[in-house]
């Protein structure tokens, strides 16, 4: 038997506010809930009033997270029995009726509800919800639907050869609701409109997601299409009306109103195409005989909405333009649009994308949230705008015939304002016109065709003065052209007034704006960079002292842009620039390390964005800013992250290692204490928590193994230990990680190490290793240590199987054909050939020659992605690659970009020393290597060889 007081006495120590008895009370708590009727009594504890509240609610809690943490259990200690189980189902349906209007109870017993039913699908609560919807009282109502809202949340993924519980449900419980629905669509209550609001939630995840018998009756479906219908243009009451724009979209009745159309958007999107359950017959059904009854109804909302006869939120006009974007661009759909496509664009999406009195007041009351909600390209929700801009532009994209009209209506708007320049509605419509036309700029062939705009528009928005949201939105726009501008009047006219906005401006949209807009007509016009070089450095401050007060990634973006494009100008200033960018990092880091307790989160994504882009702001600076060290400023910034776990910025920071790392070695030829200190920290990370991200860091243990290794051994050994476990993984891009790291190693340091080991995961079929990467390995260890290395293949028995192996591959890289070249001069060089090899001569000729032949058109190549010009193929290199030739190079180039010793080498010349070596001192070999060959591979090996001899 449970201790039932002492139970009640350790949740009501929970609430005290003292830590020490909190943890005892808890650990109390821990080995009661072992016993078997603990979780009853909680139950038993929720239900009793005499009980107070604080200690019901606790209990709730605990009986929720219990339910749903061991239900079906394997611990036998943590389980609850099948006869509790039993009991408590039959407990929580009377609870939930009980507290079904207890705002703090009801949500833990349907989570409770909710937790048994993932767990347990044998449960049926079909005749309990019946009983409830048909019972006649209206207080079962509510409570009724909860459970129905529970059953089709749960099932909600459940695939078409797995739907018999939701769709036997649906059978059953739909055709009631129906009836229920029909006398709720007419009340304006809010207690109704909370009761359709569950019916339509219970609708979308019952029969959106995956096609339920209950539509293969069109009847019952055409009858739900109508009640969406019916609750889209349902007025909404007076006293809805009357709440603060801001505040209407919380209230129940608009957020059925939000999902009726909501569900029919996602109806369209679900059913517009054919899969294994979907026919061609329903497609063609809801094609033929729903949409257009949609559209025909969509098109009288949007008149009512047009002339303010209608309210709409902004989620219903998200939904109400995604709906029409679907059937704008599929095929079948668009004739049922198409003549109504201006009138959608000029009394929908237009007026959208316009300002209003309410985005004004935003930018008055709070420049913050305005620049947030309109300017930062991150922001996610249901907005109308925004589903107005993915309309504009998927209209450019799928219907470019449509452009002209389009342009011709933007132009109609900016020509008429000379006129209108008092009539704020005049006003408000440039704003919509410039977000329209900035949608479209990507999809113009001719882009200095829209320099007009810029230069008889933008820069009269810019120059007026009287609305601040106008000039925040040209900036906007010069920020959205990425394309040069090229008459010079109008490019000075530009950055003049762009510039003089950023320093002077104290509106903060303006300011950020200004910003994003200097750095578009930087990058994308390199021919003011000399005009502009003197005014570069006080940018650069304004933008810092900005960053620090506002976060958002825009500012991080751009001063990552001047930085690139300015590294000269901003190099007196490097250090101190790098110190502030340092400690704003710090900062940001810290704070989102207090928000989360000292724990990883990605609860602040704001903050985070930002922190990313600082992280490459200084990247960028490091790689850029190439005659100044930034080591000493930034070297704080990878500690914080690696000793805080700051994992989600491990990407962020690899790069800046790598690229600080590059940096010593090329202002010092070594690298500097800090490095070697920021490589132990890594390494003592991965004591702890770093294994799990090893992948991760292989671009900057590369950086390690290939420039520090070389000149300071200090931290061979543990570096080689991390190998060694890492080598077991049965992750295969981990073992290719570590194989690729040993083929550095062995190449930097001239030793082979795990190789033993490393050839038996090679020989792992279930890993399915990547067969290049292991041959990549095994050449450099033959290049390094032949002898060593073909006894390890002899004594391990795979000789054979690895020479077939390279035998097969094509190296295309580099990189590759370097290697593959000296690892076979190396094995020829051999004075005794092992008998496992000795066979293979004319495959180890034949295979010298051709990456012989190779090679120029593969330093090409190299040459060639770096220029970002097309690759070419063949001996001669005059054709061009096939797709999948281009695509197996540019999975090798990688290699290419890495800094070894084989850089150095010539590998023509090492050829004609090698073969005129083994002439003079193992004639023998010489001549079996010559008459091994065929006569195409001797005429090319005599062109390489009088090559060299006149180079």
């Amino acid at each position: 038997m449970i201790n039932e007081q002492e139970i009640l006495s350790c949740i009501e120590h929970t609430l005290i506010s003292d830590a020490k008895v909190i943890k005892q009370a808890e650990d109390q708590l821990y080995e009661y809930q072992k016993q078997p009727g603990f979780t009853t009594f909680l139950l038993n504890v929720v239900a009793n009033e005499d009980i107070p509240m604080n200690i019901r609610l606790s209990s709730a809690i605990y009986m929720k997270n219990k339910i749903q943490r061991s239900w079906n259990t394997t611990k036998y200690t943590e389980g609850i029995k099948p006869e509790e189980q039993e009991n408590i189902k039959q407990l929580l349906i009377p609870n939930l009726i009980k507290f079904s209007e207890n705002s703090h109870l009801r949500p833990h017993i349907t989570e409770a509800i909710r937790g048994i039913l993932n767990a347990d699908h044998q449960w049926n609560l079909t005749p309990a919800v019946k009983e409830l919807l048909t019972s006649g009282k209206p207080e079962y109502l509510y409570p009724g639907l909860l459970l129905v809202f529970e059953v089709c949340i749960v099932h909600r993924w459940d695939m078409s050869d797995n739907r018999e519980v939701i769709d036997e449900f649906i059978l059953e419980v739909f055709p009631i609701i129906e009836g229920i629905t029909s006398e709720l669509v007419n009340q304006s209550d809010y207690r109704s409109n909370e009761l359709l609001y569950l019916v339509l939630k219970s609708f979308k995840y019952g029969c959106l997601n995956n096609l339920p018998k209950y539509f293969l009756d069109v009847d019952k479906l055409n009858a739900w299409i109508h009640l969406h219908l019916y609750i889209c243009q349902k007025p909404l009451p007076a006293e809805v009306l009357e709440l603060d724009p801001n505040d209407r979209s919380l209230d129940r009745r608009v957020k059925v109103n939000k999902w009726g159309f909501g569900n029919l958007t996602r109806f369209l999107y679900r059913y517009s195409r054919t899969t294994k359950v979907i026919t061609k017959e329903f497609v063609n059904y809801v094609f033929s005989n729903i949409v257009p009854n949609i559209l025909q109804e969509y098109f009288k909302f949007i008149e009512s909405w047009s002339n303010k006869s209608l309210w709409l939120g902004e989620a219903s006009l998200y939904y109400l333009v995604q709906f029409l974007e679907k059937c704008m661009i599929t095929n079948d759909l668009y004739p049922l649009v198409e003549p109504h496509l201006n009138v959608v664009i000029q009394h929908l999406v237009f007026p959208c994308l316009c300002a209003n009195e309410q985005s004004v007041e935003l930018l008055e009351d709070d420049p913050e949230e305005y620049t947030r909600r309109y300017f930062d390209l991150n922001k996610d929700g249901s907005m109308a705008d925004f589903a107005s801009s993915d309309f504009v532009f998927m209209l450019g994209t799928v219907r470019p015939e449509k452009l002209n009209d389009v342009l011709m209506f933007i132009n109609d708007v900016f020509t008429n304002f000379s006129q209108h320049q008092n009539n704020i509605e005049w006003v408000y419509k440039q704003e919509g016109a410039m977000r329209m036309i900035s949608t479209l700029f990507g999809l113009f062939q001719n882009p200095q065709d829209l320099e007009g705009i810029f230069s008889h528009y933008i820069v009269n928005f810019l120059t007026q003065t009287e609305h601040k949201f106008l000039i925040a939105r040209a900036l906007e726009n010069i920020a959205s052209y990425t394309n040069s501008i090229n008459d010079m009047a109008t490019l000075s006219k530009l950055f003049e007034l762009t510039y003089s906005h950023f320093l002077n401006s104290d509106v903060l949209p303006i300011q950020v704006e200004a910003a994003d807009a200097l750095k578009s007509l930087v990058v994308s016009n390199p021919n003011i960079h000399s005009h502009i070089s003197a005014q570069v450095p006080g940018i650069m401050e304004k933008l810092l002292k900005l960053s620090k007060e506002f976060e958002i990634d825009i500012l991080s973006e751009v001063m990552e842009a001047f930085v690139e494009n300015f590294a000269d100008e901003l190099t007196p200033f490097a250090k101190d620039l790098a110190v502030n960018l340092a400690d704003q990092f710090l900062n940001v880091g810290r704070s989102i390390i207090e928000s989360n307790n000292g724990a990883y989160s990605t609860g602040d994504q704001d903050q985070e964005s930002q922190a990313a882009a600082l992280l490459a702001t200084m990247t960028t600076m490091v790689m850029s800013m190439n005659k100044v060290s930034l080591i000493e400023q930034f070297s704080p910034v990878v500690k914080f992250i690696i000793v805080h776990a700051q994992i989600s910025f491990i990407t962020e920071i690899v790069d800046l290692m790598d690229s600080m790392a590059l940096s010593s070695k090329a202002l010092y030829n070594q690298f500097v204490p800090e490095i070697w200190e920021m490589f132990h920290d890594v390494m003592d990370s991965f004591q702890t928590y770093a294994l799990d991200y090893f992948e991760s860091y292989l671009v900057f243990f590369e950086t390690v193994v290939l420039q520090g290794f070389p000149q300071d051994q200090t931290y061979v050994e543990p570096f080689l230990s991390l190998l060694d476990v890492k080598l077991e993984s049965e992750i295969d891009y981990d073992v290719e990680g570590v194989m690729n790291l040993l083929t550095c190693f062995a190449l930097s340091m001239k030793e082979t190490a795990f190789f033993e080991k490393a050839m038996t995961r090679a020989m792992d079929e279930e890993l399915a290793l990547d067969n290049k990467q292991v041959i990549k390995m095994v050449l450099a260890y033959l290049f390094v240590k032949p002898v060593e290395t073909l006894q390890v293949l002899e004594k391990s028995g795979i000789t054979l199987e690895i020479l077939k192996r390279w035998f097969d591959i094509k190296f295309t890289s580099v990189f590759a054909l370097k290697l593959q070249i000296l690892a076979i001069m190396s094995i020829l060089k051999l004075q005794e050939l092992p008998s496992s090899i000795s066979g293979f001569m004319k495959e180890f000729s034949n295979k010298l020659v051709t990456s012989v032949e190779q090679l120029p058109v593969a330093i090409r190549n190299r040459e060639a992605i770096n220029k970002g010009e097309e690759l070419s193929g063949g001996v001669d290199g005059t054709d061009l690659l096939e797709p999948q030739e281009e695509d197996e190079y540019l999975e090798e180039y990688e290699d290419d970009l890495k800094e070894t010793v084989l850089d150095e080498v010539n590998a023509f010349q090492e050829v004609s020393l090698f073969l005129s070596g083994l002439q003079n001192e193992n004639p023998q070999r010489y001549q079996d290597i010559i008459s091994s060959m065929n006569d195409d591979k001797k005429e090319s090996l005599q062109v390489i060889l009088e090559f060299v001899a006149n180079n």
